[in-house]
């Protein structure tokens, strides 16, 4: 009776997952692959010429991630979402915004220093964004991965929570001007109306399972590729141990 009410529950959860169309128009209106793509063109300068690998792959699994970890309905609210030109703005803070601007509305702060409310709805929104707890298993679970996958044996802790505040913080200063710079335009209504968008349960939760969907496409690259490497060069049988090792 177990089995089949496992079954039942994979076959509903099949029956009502996100579909690839809905996912490649949700990736087209947010904009979710613009960190994937960044890590694409650095891990491409890392493949060994020799390799059979591309890094085409890493957008497919990124999209079946999504697809599996969204249902329909949440999909129709996202895009529905982000059709907001709100919530968009802040798409605009992981592109390339050119430095020169960036560095002269920095200088401008220094002469007219933003409002309290407006520098505390940023912060907000930021942390909305980049949720702690997220980043940080973001953070140690590639370091458990690619201690495995480099075949080491990982005795104590690598990450403290000293690294981990560190990493944290880092990533909130390095996105704080961009974001100030993104949202300046927006008045203090509008930025409380994105506040409240990014506060929302379904868009954290787009935001969590984007950055898993990232780390799970690139974790399966980086596995297929130096499965490749390895058993190029190790017996048959030694390659297919290797292969269990880091599917544990």
């Amino acid at each position: 009776m177990k089995k089949i009410s496992l079954i039942l529950l994979a076959f509903i959860q099949l029956a009502f997952s996100a579909t690839p169309e809905q996912v490649e128009q949700y990736i087209m209106v947010s904009k979710a692959d613009r960190d994937l793509v960044e890590m694409e063109q650095m891990i491409e300068e890392m493949i060994p010429s020799n390799s059979t690998k591309s890094v085409e792959t890493v957008g497919i699994r990124f999209n079946e991630y999504l697809a599996k970890n969204f249902s329909e309905k949440e999909m129709t609210e996202l895009i529905k979402l982000y059709k907001n030109p709100l919530l968009l703005t802040l798409r605009e803070i992981d592109s390339e915004l050119p430095e020169e601007e960036l560095n002269e509305f920095n200088l401008s702060l220094q002469e007219n220093p933003l409002s309290t409310e407006r520098l505390y709805l940023n912060k907000k929104i930021l942390e909305n964004m980049f949720d702690d707890e997220n980043i940080k298993n973001m953070l140690n679970g590639l370091e458990t991965k690619m201690v495995k996958l480099l075949g080491q044996t990982k005795e104590t802790k690598a990450i403290t929570q000293e690294d981990e505040k560190s990493f944290l913080n880092e990533i909130r200063e390095e996105l704080k001007l961009p974001l100030l710079y993104s949202t300046q335009t927006l008045s203090i209504e509008e930025l409380t109306e994105l506040q409240k968008l990014t506060n929302t349960a379904i868009i954290r939760k787009a935001n969590k399972v984007e950055l898993d969907a990232t780390m799970y496409a690139i974790e399966i690259f980086l596995q297929d590729m130096i499965n490749g490497m390895m058993n190029s060069f190790i017996p048959e049988q030694e390659g297919s141990l290797l292969n269990k090792f880091l599917e544990e």
